[in-house]
């Protein structure tokens, strides 16, 4: 039997987290199997957190306009930070040759174990504020950017925070920069792949 301080740490990467039908920062299942993971998880004392993007503008609302025809609405979610905690933690990552910075904010709650969420929207990032702002839009080049903020910024917030980990699952492929992250990390410590 394995002891509950024997157990692996889990840092847990998703694009997306269901946790609450007001807090739109998922689209459908992916984000609410990830949101049930980190409640069960709570429920049964696991140690796994999860690293997520603070969608500022989340998923489309689908409405039916005067005609009977469906369009799509982006709510802000501006009253997110609300329920936030600050971390004092911010990480940058290069997107296009640009340094982009990614603000840390954690969300834990009674119901679910500890949350952290990248954030770009900040105003030193200039015209590059969008790369958090909304989930699944856009075309393949700012995917990638959001790729990048999740995987690589995830990687250098878990550093930058201390959090201990043993184990790095990625929920589908969104988070696959941080698989390169952690080998820039070993190369860096002296790793030669070359040998391997």
């Amino acid at each position: 039997m394995i002891t509950k301080d024997k157990r692996k740490k889990v840092a847990y990467f998703c694009m997306e987290y269901g946790l609450n039908n007001n807090f739109r920062i998922y689209a459908g299942g992916l984000g609410i199997l990830a949101g049930d993971i980190l409640k069960a998880a709570k429920e049964y004392d696991f140690p796994i957190f999860g690293i997520g993007i603070l969608w500022l503008e989340g998923y489309t609302k689908q409405l039916i306009d005067e005609n009977g025809r469906p369009y799509d609405k982006y709510p802000k979610n501006e009253y997110i930070y609300n329920y936030l905690e600050d971390t004092d933690v911010t990480v940058t990552v290069n997107v296009k040759g640009n340094d982009i910075k990614l603000k840390v904010w954690k969300l834990e709650t009674d119901d679910m174990n500890p949350l952290y969420l990248l954030d770009s929207n900040l105003e030193e990032n200039g015209k590059y504020n969008w790369i958090t702002q909304r989930l699944y839009a856009w075309g393949e080049e700012e995917r990638v950017a959001q790729e990048i903020a999740l995987g690589i910024g995830g990687i250098k917030a878990i550093r930058e925070l201390g959090l201990d980990v043993d184990v790095y699952h990625y929920n589908e492929g969104h988070a696959v920069f941080a698989g390169t992250e952690m080998i820039k990390e070993k190369m860096e410590n002296g790793l030669n792949l070359k040998k391997l």
